[in-house]
């Protein structure tokens, strides 16, 4: 804005953002962590800076409980069985995905809820800190003296070994060669290629009335991307949906020849 109207310059110090029901927004704080998509902003001139807190000076009387999860202050003379909640075990961070080894059935994705998952046991608090911090990870080197994990089979070493058993590819050309027919009686079919699934007018189909993906969907923890479009990742099921196809043709009806 500054760029565009020299005349009219806005010192970025001395203004803030505010709804226009005059909810405001701190001035010091970040843009990704006070503002959101899909709403409308007003500056407003005048400072509106978030209170600076101050810290309490810590009591070096008091201990920190080193147990997964806990992490609270105690005072030994006060420690006692049942004073601790926490896990048994260390946690798992993968992509975006977070739990505790102890309560894998327990998963957030993002660090405030991981934070709010409860302890599995109760005890005493430790300030003895644990062996292991993060749970290693299955793709983390050995050491020497440990047995080293069985090699890992590639498909063709597979499908030589086993010439009549099913494959992927050999059951996606089975499945291909038996598509079914959309077409109903009024002349409409419904696509059948990934990405597009429109219902449309037989007699109108064109080279390029289909838009579509030319991959697969790929679902991976939170993530979901198409395999033709990895640039483009998505969080929620209905924005990857919205992803725009990256290949033009004609509508699949289960009986066109493509």
């Amino acid at each position: 804005y500054n760029k565009k109207n020299p005349e009219n310059i806005i010192d970025i110090e001395g203004v803030h953002f505010a709804l226009e029901d005059g909810t405001k927004f701190y001035s010091n704080d970040t843009v990704e962590a006070a503002l959101e998509d899909h709403q409308d902003y007003y500056i407003k001139f005048g400072t509106h800076l978030r209170p600076v807190v101050e810290k309490k000076e810590h009591d070096p009387s008091l201990l920190r409980c080193r147990n997964y999860g806990c992490n609270q202050y105690f005072r030994e003379e006060e420690n006692y069985e049942g004073a601790c909640q926490h896990h048994t075990a260390p946690p798992i961070f993968h992509d975006t995905m977070k739990c505790w080894s102890c309560c894998k059935d327990r998963k957030a994705y993002d660090f405030e809820s991981f934070q709010l998952i409860t302890g599995c046991a109760t005890g005493m608090h430790s300030a003895v800190p644990p062996a292991v911090t993060i749970a290693v990870s299955p793709n983390a080197p050995r050491d020497a003296g440990e047995p080293a994990a069985a090699p890992v089979k590639s498909i063709s070493d597979f499908n030589s070994a086993n010439p009549s058993a099913v494959s992927a590819s050999s059951s996606a050309v089975k499945t291909i060669s038996t598509r079914k027919s959309t077409r109903q009686a009024d002349g409409t079919a419904r696509c059948q290629r990934k990405g597009c699934q429109k219902t449309f007018v037989v007699a109108e189909n064109a080279r390029d009335a289909c838009t579509y993906h030319a991959g697969q969907p790929v679902f991976h923890d939170a993530v979901k991307f198409w395999s033709c479009c990895p640039d483009i990742k998505c969080y929620d099921f209905d924005e990857f949906l919205a992803v725009k196809g990256c290949a033009a043709g004609w509508h699949d009806d289960g009986e066109i020849d493509l």
